[in-house]
């Protein structure tokens, strides 16, 4: 298709001495992660005791399995060439851990952390803020479209979507929206109150440039990315999910969603201090954004803008904005044919 054949000319004129896959991961990138997660390691280790005690027991247990899963990603995470079954199983663990962990929290902390002192606003960078019972289900679903996403995104890899026609292809990325109708069956957690009052300190500045990573993960990374799939049409494109690009990037959004939960936890128990947990979450947000890069190129241009401007335009009919993505990428692709 024409609109990918375009993309990929210019992936291919940025790699023009290199044999490397456009969406491989740069070295740099994959020694970040690495030594980042040392870091964490070592806290881990060094700071046991959160892991101890009979006080949720249960989510201690969840949040040592997962954080074993992520510690496996990230200390391979050089390694370009992973299995397709060890790859598979990989993202199978993330999601399925991820889920189960969130949920776990809810079942342990909600009802004891409803009593405690309301939080001026939604988020974890203050030094007293309680993570609520609505965040923790917030954040469920967030885990839910991560796990659907992979998902659709491994399908797409499969010969059978490689095959499939245009109608096809659509009602696949229909179905990894899908989750996005029952948005309103969970809670909605704003923290727009933490710099809506102008304030520039730290937590704010920091706060403002969480909201607009996640405006790029959902209007970008998530419905763009689901969009271009459908207009893949290159061994590149399909296998998007295994390139080490992706892979690193996927690495940093599911330790995101988790981390800055844990450090919090760290800091509520005094065993690091509130500016390292700033800084751990810095560092992971620069490293998450530079992760985004390598899966930037696979995302077809007109499809992303259009997701943008939808959130803004046409709030809360995510169904609606990747159909209209799905149109408006159809229809300039059909474009270039003509003019062809």
């Amino acid at each position: 298709m024409t609109i990918c054949r375009v993309s990929a000319r210019l992936a291919a004129a940025t790699h023009t001495h290199t044999q490397m896959s456009p969406h491989a991961a740069p070295v740099g990138l994959t020694r970040s992660i690495y030594w980042y997660f040392v870091v964490i390691a070592v806290a881990c280790a060094w700071y046991v005791r959160a892991f101890t005690g009979r006080i949720g027991r249960r989510h201690r247990l969840c949040g040592s399995t997962h954080l074993v899963v992520l510690f496996l990603r990230a200390f391979r995470s050089h390694d370009a060439d992973v299995g397709v079954a060890i790859a598979r199983l990989e993202d199978a663990a993330l999601a399925v851990s991820g889920c189960i962990l969130t949920a776990s929290a809810y079942g342990d902390f909600a009802e004891a952390h409803a009593r405690a002192k309301p939080n001026k606003a939604s988020g974890t960078l203050h030094a007293k803020a309680t993570v609520t019972g609505d965040e923790m289900l917030e954040h469920l679903f967030y885990q839910i479209v991560n796990a659907v996403q992979i998902a659709y995104l491994w399908h797409c890899d499969s010969e059978f979507f490689r095959s499939a026609g245009f109608a096809w292809r659509c009602a696949a990325c229909a179905a990894a929206t899908s989750p996005w109708l029952f948005r309103a069956r969970f809670p909605v957690n704003s923290f727009s109150a933490n710099y809506s009052e102008g304030a520039l300190d730290f937590e704010s500045t920091l706060y403002r440039l969480k909201k607009w990573q996640y405006v790029l993960y959902k209007t970008v990374i998530l419905h763009g990315l689901n969009v271009s799939m459908i207009f893949a049409e290159d061994d590149d494109a399909y296998a998007l999910v295994r390139s080490s690009g992706f892979r690193a990037f996927w690495l940093c959004l599911n330790a995101a969603y988790v981390l800055e939960f844990f450090l919090q936890t760290l800091v509520k128990r005094r065993y690091i201090h509130q500016r390292t947990m700033l800084a751990l979450n810095q560092a992971l947000m620069v490293i998450s954004t530079y992760a985004v890069i390598p899966v930037l190129r696979a995302v077809v241009i007109s499809a992303a803008a259009t997701c943008v401007v939808l959130n803004f335009k046409n709030r809360k009919r995510e169904m609606q904005n990747v159909a209209w993505a799905i149109f408006v990428a159809r229809a300039l692709e059909i474009s270039v044919e003509f003019d062809e």
